[in-house]
């Protein structure tokens, strides 16, 4: 099927820039241990954790809306991409004004909330730049950018933290310097092309954009709801020091994010492109069993080496972490199937279908984090967000069964659910000799799917 071979190669694509930057941010995670307490870390998080609420609202997600029209419309790309950089440039002028605002105030930390402004305002125009990069095809600078990014961090995190003074202002000093050499990179990818013109600016696209957009910052911020929710209770039950720890039990299931950021990336070029395709249910039925499967067996394979990684990533005083990721493994298991699913929404232009389905998510994941916390500790946060997430991806489910009829693989669902399980029992009751066996066993019990990746790998090798 060429539009599976395609998902495919956009895939690796999107792949070797991706695994590479992933691994450098997990590499990241032992720098960030050994120089910053568990408060100061925990502290660090929590600002990081603000910004990406506050991306949404200062870019009303228009990253999202110019790869929808551009596709749909790359005879109008010029003025799409003005109209779009012209609404950031207002949106970013807002920030620059805050920041400047806040040097009249005098109050304790009032310089790393500056900080967090600027990051807020460079992540503003990469998140645009970058998105523009893979719109108008340019896949591989994608990749590379994503890579360079995380280069970067590692480099001055790990250059920065050698100075003297505030450990959390070189923090962000190193995030801010990274992507701003990011901005730079893209903006010399895209010299082919006018990035911006005033005369190209239409307000019929502006109105466009926002429309669809819009929709979307609410829906962010539930997603945010669910990821970050737990932070902010975690902090405000348990302390910094505690929401230090979680967030680094937090970066392991990032491993598993890993493979969706890489798939996803493809995946939403290739269901925009194949949105009326009269086979569309076969390829999307295609795409969830082997997403599925994927996504499970990189789960057992984490839980089998959970304690090996434990030791390599962090120090001792975080290394009771490892007691959170099980769950939080299997929670991202259901988010990214909810992701994707969350796609059938975006190509019928359905935005506020996501929104609907999020809202129920977070509020049920803040209810249960309430709840869950002060009886179960920093685990009730991760047990919580399993519950919010398995509820988001059910309804999604359902409701993208009158659009998209997926033939789901029970045997696979059923096996893969069966044996996580069980491995997790094993992991928690200390039973570690048997984690090798449960990876194995999903390889063989579903091993089609193993072999059609590589036959298809094989073939867009040949190719």
């Amino acid at each position: 099927m060429d539009q599976v071979k395609q998902l495919f190669k956009n895939t690796l694509i999107f792949g070797i820039g991706n695994i590479g930057s992933k691994l450098i941010q997990f590499i990241a995670v032992p720098i960030f241990t050994v120089f910053l307490t568990t408060k100061e870390y925990g502290e660090a998080d929590l600002m990081t954790t603000i910004v990406s609420l506050a991306l949404p609202f200062f870019s009303l997600c228009l990253y999202d809306a110019i790869l929808r029209f551009i596709i749909d419309n790359p005879e109008n790309e010029e003025s799409i991409i003005s109209s779009a950089i012209f609404v950031t440039g207002i949106l970013v002028g807002v920030l620059a004004i805050i920041d400047v605002l806040l040097m009249f105030l005098k109050t304790p930390n009032i310089f790393l909330y500056r900080l967090v402004i600027i990051f807020l305002i460079v992540q503003v125009i990469q998140s645009l730049l970058a998105q523009y990069l893979k719109a108008i095809g340019k896949n591989w600078l994608y990749s590379v950018n994503g890579l360079l990014l995380s280069i970067l961090i590692l480099l001055f995190s790990f250059v920065f933290f050698h100075f003297d003074g505030n450990k959390i202002y070189w923090y962000f000093y190193a995030q801010i310097s990274s992507y701003i050499i990011s901005v730079i990179f893209v903006e010399v990818c895209l010299k082919d092309r006018t990035i911006f013109r005033l005369a190209s600016v239409k307000k019929t696209w502006i109105k466009k954009l926002t429309e669809y957009s819009l929709p979307l910052i609410p829906n962010q911020i539930m997603w945010w709801v669910m990821n970050a929710s737990d932070r902010l209770l975690v902090t405000y039950y348990l302390g910094l020091s505690v929401n230090g720890i979680y967030a680094i039990a937090a970066k392991i299931p990032a491993l598993t994010n890993v493979v969706i950021t890489i798939f996803m990336q493809a995946w939403q070029l290739s269901s925009f492109e194949n949105a009326n395709d009269r086979n569309r249910n076969v390829f999307f039925s295609t795409v969830f069993n082997n997403l599925l499967f994927v996504l499970t067996l990189f789960s057992s394979i984490i839980m089998t080496f959970l304690m090996p990684i434990m030791t390599v990533i962090a120090s001792k005083a975080y290394y009771t972490a490892w007691e959170y990721v099980p769950m939080l493994l299997l929670g991202g298991i259901f988010s990214n199937i909810s992701m994707f699913l969350g796609t059938n929404y975006l190509v019928g232009k359905n935005t506020g279908g996501i929104f609907r389905t999020s809202i129920i998510g977070a509020v049920l994941n803040v209810g249960l984090n309430i709840y869950l916390i002060p009886e179960l500790g920093a685990n009730g946060a991760s047990i919580s967000t399993l519950i919010s997430y398995l509820v988001v991806c059910l309804i999604r489910l359902f409701e993208t069964d009158k659009v998209i009829q997926i033939d789901i693989d029970y045997r696979l669902l059923l096996s893969a659910i069966g044996i996580l399980i069980v491995q997790i029992i094993c992991l928690y009751t200390h039973v570690l000799v048997l984690q090798i066996v449960f990876p194995i066993l999903l390889i063989l019990l579903n091993f089609k799917y193993v072999f059609n990746a590589v036959k298809m790998g094989k073939n867009i090798v040949k190719r």
